[in-house]
């Protein structure tokens, strides 16, 4: 037992290496990250080398569920969060829903006949091939610069299939009684009231009164587990909970960037990688015939998409993008799997097309260069200043740089900070005092000082940095590398807003 928990670790580890270096490889070649984690999944699982199963991860396999809520959970604050994207007009409407009936029927056909599948198992796969993920979409249509009334209508289109599509699955999936369904709608009004006129206030209420260290981090990592399954106890899908969850502690995290970026580490650094991955663990190897079968599901999800964009004014290259498949698309064939509803076969030859889809869609527009969150941004890749005063120069010297700085960081010979100076420390003083004597007897020795690598983000989540006139930047040596201020911050902050 221990020995295979050993062999399950040092997979698990391997897995999230490899996974990020198939995201790295993927973007560098302009393609969506996520892909290239599927694809290093798909090689190191039964269908190519053989090197990882989901038997050999045992318990493993916990954090790839885990991470389809997270997953979901994030996609929630950072795609839904806006309101007027959730406000589309009626005709986009009737188009979206047509948009998900022709593929999701034309798909559920083709797997009756194909894979004799039931009526809401093929209808369930039907809807996961049809779905628009609106994620992938947004990436692709900012590709293409700042977005437009087309670019916005096309993600409006998505966001809408993408919510009208999971709660579809989650209706198939869980099956249609009467009992469900009223247990159901129960829990989506209780999570619906709750997410939206308590849940933020909760999340208040735990920072006044609980001071233990990333008290409130904790609590929305167990909220977004829990909830999650006691939706599936009651026949609700877990992943479209934490979807909720996501939209309605939307407002809350953003207005809180340090834990929304504990969130963001957590998931993109650990949990999404090893989910992508597993994605493609899950894989067994593919006959000729799965791969026909692929093509041939490509081409009844697509086709439709394709004909009913061109017919409302998107060029044939424009409707591509809404071939665009994601996290949820993944998580939802995954959810299939897992509860028996389709085979390995059908799964990887599925897969497959999910795989190619994504590629189809991302040739559309080249996706740039990943360029990382403003607040992800290190100090070292900052323009800083050089605010300092050697600790032997006269306070009156150093007087005239406060006047133009507003605060000077005071260092030793070794350019290590010991100290700062304010206006406040001077206008007190005799003026032929301040010619005498060296500026070490008048500077405050508690200076705030951050490491070169500090992020942005670990800076606003600070609050005594923040109150700070002037904040010391050292490297590994303690030696002073600039000096930063909360006005220089926001500078900064806004000028690479604008830049990207």
């Amino acid at each position: 037992m221990a020995e295979e928990i050993v062999q399950a670790a040092v997979l698990l580890g391997a897995l999230l290496f490899l996974s990020k270096i198939g995201e790295e490889a993927a973007e560098r070649a302009g393609l969506p990250g996520f892909s290239g984690s599927i694809i290093v999944g798909v090689l190191l699982s039964n269908a190519v080398l053989g090197l990882a199963s989901p038997s050999k991860l045992g318990h493993g396999l916990l954090l790839f569920v885990i991470g389809i809520n997270f997953t979901l959970f994030l996609a929630g604050i950072e795609e839904l969060s806006n309101p007027s994207l959730l406000r589309p007009h009626l005709s986009e409407v009737v188009f979206t829903f047509t948009l998900l009936l022709l593929p999701t029927l034309s798909v559920a056909a083709f797997s009756t006949i194909a894979w004799g599948l039931g009526f809401q198992d093929s209808l369930a796969l039907g809807v996961t091939m049809a779905l628009v993920s609106a994620g992938p979409l947004m990436k692709i249509l900012l590709a293409r610069g700042a977005l437009g009334d087309r670019e916005a209508r096309l993600l409006r289109i998505g966001l809408l299939a993408e919510v009208a599509g999971l709660v579809l699955f989650n209706a198939l999936v869980q099956g249609f009684s009467l009992r469900k369904l009223i247990e159901t709608i129960v829990f989506v009004i209780a999570v619906y009231m709750f997410g939206r006129h308590y849940l933020g206030e909760l999340m208040v209420l735990i920072e006044r009164h609980i001071h233990v260290k990333e008290a409130p981090f904790a609590i929305v990592i167990a909220m977004v587990t829990m909830t999650g399954y006691i939706a599936e106890m009651i026949g609700f899908n877990a992943a479209v909970t934490a979807l909720l969850l996501g939209v309605f502690l939307s407002g809350y995290m953003e207005a809180r960037p340090f834990y929304l970026e504990r969130i963001r580490a957590l998931t993109y650094g650990f949990l999404e990688p090893l989910f992508f991955i597993g994605i493609g663990v899950y894989a067994s190897k593919p006959k000729p015939l799965d791969l026909l079968y692929s093509a041939l599901v490509l081409a009844l999800a697509s086709a439709p998409k394709i004909v009913m964009a061109t017919r409302i004014g998107y060029t044939p290259r424009e409707s591509l993008t809404l071939l665009a498949k994601g996290g949820v698309d993944a998580a939802l064939l995954l959810a299939l799997l897992q509860s028996g509803a389709i085979g390995e076969r059908i799964y990887t030859s599925m897969l497959v097309t999910l795989i190619a889809s994504t590629l189809i869609s991302s040739s559309a527009h080249r996706m740039k260069t990943r360029k990382p969150d403003i607040l992800r941004y290190r100090l070292a890749e900052a323009r800083l200043d050089m605010d300092i005063v050697d600790s032997e120069e006269s306070a009156e010297y150093a007087a005239r740089l406060v006047a133009e700085k507003g605060a000077v960081v005071v260092v030793d010979r070794f350019m290590r900070p010991i100290g700062y100076v304010t206006a406040e420390d001077f206008v007190e003083v005799d003026p032929a005092m301040l010619r005498r004597i060296p500026i070490k007897f008048f500077m405050r020795t508690e200076i705030p000082i951050v490491h070169e690598n500090t992020t942005v983000a670990e800076i606003i989540g600070d609050p005594t940095l923040i109150r700070e006139p002037i904040i010391a930047v050292v490297d590994d040596k303690g030696e002073t590398k600039g000096t930063i201020t909360p006005r220089k911050l926001l500078e900064a902050m806004i000028h690479r807003e604008k830049t990207e």
